[in-house]
Formats: structure tokens, sequence, C-alpha cells
């Protein structure tokens, strides 16, 4: 199989218009552009639009632009209005790519709502839609503490007991319950060009030294650079084979968090960051630990939050190879590259 013709021919298939909610975030806007490069009309939502369009990057070979619709994920007529499209073709396919990720800025019950009941009200606008195909964008973290060598998507996803992955793995049992044609896909550490958390985040993190690795900082990463996981993304939208089923999407390789940080400290012309013994984080979860941070109105850490900083554990892509014909084209040291000329040309540096 010829994974680039493979990938070619599914995008043929792909139903569109496409509506993907929280375009304007990291993984969607990469989604939106490719979309649109290959010819395929976007629509998407955001809850406090800049303007009437979204931008897309200067390489883009199509139309600079995309309709970008006011909704809120607890609002389900401003969902279905974007759905259906008032003054334009109803859509075909929805992504369901908005989330709360994890920040402060909401409360527990308005964050559990946010990704359980959005995710809900999506899919009654999907349903009313009669779209061909929900594609909905959860995490590996779903996988919560497991440490086995190598997971997959048959491992058990109970709770945790912490938000955001109970979260995901709430909003993944609506959507297997959904009588759509659904699509579960779950990203790992997705990196590249405007990304936040692992990408411009480490950057602002150790040029304020606040970044420091936990000992040997021997836990696993396993990244996805933000163009194979698009292109995983189109598979699961168009391939015949994805329908009512979940996919891993990240690279085939795992790092460790040394190596993953250590990649952005050279990048600033550090040979290295400080470091405190790997006991130090366990202390963050100890009870003074806990109300210090609840007094500085930070979120406390939980079981799951510790444990992916020491994962011992690679997420398998296999089943999207087999299946879908999933690629992973570019490797880290090449999207490393790539996050780094970004980051020089970006306002980041």
């Amino acid at each position: 199989m010829n994974p680039i013709s493979d990938l070619s021919s599914s995008v043929s298939r792909l139903p569109s218009p496409v509506l993907i909610t929280g375009v304007t975030g990291f993984i969607a806007s990469h989604l939106a552009e490719r979309l649109l490069a290959e010819g395929v009309p976007v629509r998407g939502t955001a809850r406090r639009p800049l303007a009437q369009t979204f931008e897309v990057s200067e390489t883009s070979k199509v139309s600079p632009a995309i309709e970008v619709v006011p909704a809120n994920l607890l609002d389900v007529e401003s969902l279905r209005r974007a759905a259906d499209g008032q003054q334009a073709a109803r859509c075909r396919a929805v992504v369901h790519a908005a989330a709360w990720t994890g920040g402060p800025e909401l409360s527990a019950d308005m964050a559990w709502r946010t990704n359980v009941e959005g995710t809900a009200n999506v899919l009654a606008a999907a349903e009313s839609a009669g779209v061909e195909r929900f594609v909905y964008i959860s995490s590996v973290a779903v996988y919560g503490v497991n440490a086995a060598p190598l997971i997959d998507e048959a491992m058990p996803t109970p709770p945790v007991g912490q938000l955001y992955p109970d979260s995901k793995i709430a909003a993944e049992a609506l959507v297997r319950a959904s009588p759509l044609p659904w699509v579960i896909v779950r990203p790992a550490s997705t990196y590249g060009p405007r990304g936040g958390a692992w990408s411009v985040g480490p950057i602002e993190q150790i040029k304020a030294g606040r970044l420091v690795l936990l000992g040997r900082d021997a836990g696993l990463v396993t990244t996805g650079y933000i163009d194979n996981v698009v292109d995983g993304l189109l598979l699961a939208l168009a391939h015949p084979a994805a329908v009512g089923e979940t996919f891993n999407l990240c690279d085939d390789r795992a790092v460790t968090f040394r190596e993953f940080y250590l990649a952005y400290a050279h990048m600033l012309g550090k040979e290295n960051l400080p470091t405190v013994p790997g006991w130090f984080a366990t202390l963050a979860r100890t009870a003074p630990a806990s109300l210090a941070r609840r007094i500085l109105g930070r979120p406390t850490i939980g079981p799951w939050s510790l444990h992916f900083r020491r994962n011992p554990s690679q997420f398998s892509v296999a089943k999207a190879k087999r299946m879908l014909g999933y690629a992973p084209e570019v490797g880290f040291e090449e999207g490393m590259q790539r996050t780094e000329a970004w980051l020089r040309t970006a306002s980041v540096w």
C-alpha cells in the first residue's frame, strides 16, 4: 500500500462541507488549512470570533479565508445553526475539536459541562443536520495510569478521579452511543508550528527559568508532529474503514521527557536545564502542597498528571496503520527543525 496515494484517495472521498468546532485551536486550525488546500469547503465555530474569517497560512494554495461562525458548546441552538448552514450548504461531516484542555480558566463544573455536555450538544446538532461522518478528537489521557509498555486502543479506560481524562472518557461514551457514523481519535503530545502546550509553552517556561527536569526524566512522550496528526484526521474523516472505530493518532516513536525538553533548550542555546530529584514531583501531591496550590489559584496535581510525567508507555499507531494506511512521515528530528523554524519567525522568540 502506498500511504500517499491511500491518503489522496481518502481525501477525494471526503464528505463536505466540513464543520470544525473550535476552529481557531491548534489542531483544528491546521486541519482547516489542509482541508482548504484539498478544495474542501470548511466552516468553523468559535466562541468569540475576532473576525468573520479565519486567515489561513500564506502557503495555502486555495482561498485565504474560512467562514467562522459564533457558537457555544453549551448552546445547542447555536451549534445547530452552524451545522445546518443558514446561508450555505448543510455540513456533511463534523470534527469536534473544541474542548477544555485543563487550564484554570473554568470552574470544575463548567469544565466538565464543556467537555461532556458540550459533546452531547455537538452530537445533537450533527444528528439534526444528518451528517455522514462525526469525528471526535479525544486524547490518550483516557488511558489514565496504565503502565503497559505499549498502549493500543484495546486497553481499558477507567476513570482516574481527575477532571480532564475523566471528562474525555465520559464524552467518548456519548459518541459511541450516538447513531451517527462516528470515529474517535486520540492524539498524544501534539507539537509543531502554532502549538501551545508542547511548543510555545516549553520555550516560554525555559526562558522564564521555570522548566526543570525531574532527575533522569526518563518518562516517555509519544510525540505527534502536527502534519502527521492532520494526515490521520483526514483518514478518519474519509476512510470507509474508520467508522465505528477508535484510533491513537501520533508518531510511531517515543522520546523521553529529557530528550523532548532538551530539544527546546538547545534551540535557545542551552546545553542543559535545571534539575531536581525525581521524588520532588511526588511532594507536589502531598496535602500541604495541594493546599498551597489551591491558595495560589493553581490546580492540584492529580494522579494522571504525575503518571504522565513518569509514563513508561508508548502509544501504538499500529491499528491506524493497518486499517487506514496511516503513515506518520515527519520524524522527531525533522519535526523539531520545522518547529524551530516557525518559532524563530513568529513573535515567540
